[in-house]
């Protein structure tokens, strides 16, 4: 099924039912429908070719949805733009793309005049008040047109979008996704997860991280979408009260700042039943926390921009092993292998092997890379993992993050696991130094609760006595908060 498709199939039995709740707006399912095809048909009518690219530079907001949508319904091949990021960053991703079209919020018109654009002028759609130039108002692109789709051949082999990595090792990758990828992986989570079209979601990830999964888990069953464009905790507390949700996906600093929030600021979270948390590592002090505050478990998840989204959970309403990012959904295979490809032992560790009908094909225009991590149809993730024999899997580290230490190996993921669970410390964070006598050293970047107070000497001491000495922080710096980009995921490249 195309996503197209899934919203023709949704409208059908929820017409007038909320699709997207964001502020004071609302929109059914009928409004999506109605809007979408007339983005589709004005795209058509001023040229856009089935297979053209259409970039997307906006906030989070029910326009995100239909352009997507929209696009889509045009045949076209949808992409975020990271408005955050440099320059000489988006002009790469336009230089790649050469988009026919652009989707931008008004507030951005000053930096298209900044970029190498492909497109005429009329096909950038303003959102807001016009600054000027040919451009073409959004809100008279929706009024006036067919309310019907298209005459354009959608099928579920077609490309829509293209999701691009975070570059954090380097220039970004365009993972490629289909139709159908968007389908398996939309299909795995909501099995996984025992949604149903009752579910209110809260989504929190910006429009530049996995756009798919602002809408097609509800949009596959009829549910809701709340949209916030913040992360503030205590706007998230009013969102999950206000319009009592049921399933959110957050970071794992996300739900920390939550509880802290909670400690001081207490509020109504009973409707809440699926708290996912994916993207970063759950410290088991952290998952001791949320449980004892809000009478839920957190479901660490797994997933990533060439899986189109979570691959792997823990059971909703099963046991949760603590450590662990749990088995792979539906319609995904995962294993452990080796430097040299064999697939490894139980709680071996390795790199971790995806494969399934929702794992991406590969990257736009880069060859290299496709075949570096593209393999007989398995997609190595450059994450270090072990799995038990229960088939649970644990997440160790990415491999450009696994230090040697004297020879020995050491991963941060175990080095954070024991500062985490100190009761004066809020946030750490690992990464590595290099010294001209030692090689590689662990570094720790700390942040700590309101009001505590430490010296690096209690922080070591600490250390030695829950791991061997070689693994203890040679360097330890007080910080107070840890850079992170806008969906909470800690920036390492920045400590």
């Amino acid at each position: 099924m195309t996503i197209v498709e899934m919203l023709e199939k949704t409208k059908g039995s929820f017409s007038e039912k909320t699709a997207i709740i964001c502020a004071q707006k609302t929109l059914s399912y009928d409004d999506v429908y109605i809007q979408s095809n007339a983005l589709a048909n004005f795209l058509v009518a001023t040229g856009l070719k089935k297979g053209g690219y259409v970039g997307v530079m906006l906030k989070k907001s029910p326009e995100v949805v239909v352009s997507f949508l929209g696009v889509a319904a045009a045949g076209g091949i949808v992409f975020p733009v990271d408005y955050t990021q440099t320059l000489a960053h988006i002009q790469y991703i336009l230089n790649l793309t050469k988009p026919s079209a652009l989707v931008v919020e008004a507030e951005f018109q000053p930096l298209l005049s900044k970029l190498d654009l492909t497109c005429p002028e009329e096909r950038i759609l303003v959102i807001g008040k016009m600054g000027g130039g040919r451009y073409s108002p959004w809100r008279g692109i929706l009024s006036g047109r067919p309310r019907g789709r298209p005459d354009v051949k959608v099928q579920e082999d077609d490309v829509v979008y293209l999701n691009f990595t975070s570059g954090t090792t380097g220039v970004p990758k365009a993972a490629v996704a289909t139709h159908e990828n968007i389908y398996w992986n939309t299909l795995a989570s909501i099995e996984a997860l025992n949604l149903t079209p009752d579910d209110i979601h809260l989504c929190l990830f910006p429009v530049f991280g996995h756009p798919h999964e602002l809408f097609a888990r509800p949009l596959y069953l009829g549910g809701t979408i709340v949209l916030i464009d913040s992360i503030a905790p205590k706007t998230i507390a009013k969102a999950i009260s206000d319009n009592r949700v049921t399933c959110m996906m957050g970071v794992a600093s996300i739900y920390q700042t939550l509880i802290r929030f909670h400690e001081s600021n207490p509020f109504d979270s009973n409707s809440l039943r699926v708290p996912e948390s994916g993207g970063m590592h759950i410290y088991p002090s952290l998952a001791h926390q949320f449980r004892e505050r809000f009478g839920i478990s957190m479901i660490p998840v797994w997933g990533s921009t060439e899986t189109m989204g979570i691959a792997f959970a823990n059971p909703v309403d099963d046991t949760k092993k603590e450590g662990s990012i749990g088995r792979p959904c539906p319609y995904y295979q995962a294993k452990i292998v080796g430097e040299n490809g064999e697939d490894l032992a139980e709680n071996d560790i390795g790199e971790m092997a995806v494969k399934g009908p929702a794992v991406s094909a590969g990257y736009l225009e880069n060859l290299e890379e496709t075949r570096k991590c593209m393999k007989d149809g398995w997609f190595y993730t450059d994450d270090l993992a072990r799995k038990d024999a229960d088939g649970y899997f644990y997440f160790v580290a990415r491999k450009s993050g696994m230090m040697k230490v004297a020879g020995m190996k050491v991963f941060p993921v175990e080095i954070e696991d024991v500062l985490s669970s100190h009761p004066k410390i809020a946030e750490a964070a690992v990464t590595r130094v290099y010294d001209r006598l030692h090689g590689e050293m662990p570094k720790a970047v700390i942040v700590l609760k309101a009001g505590e107070e430490m010296d690096k000497m209690e922080i070591r001491r600490y250390c030695e006595e829950r791991m061997a000495k070689y693994k203890v922080p040679r360097v330890i710096e007080f910080r107070a908060e840890l850079p992170k980009s806008p969906g909470g995921k800690v920036l390492y490249r920045l400590l």
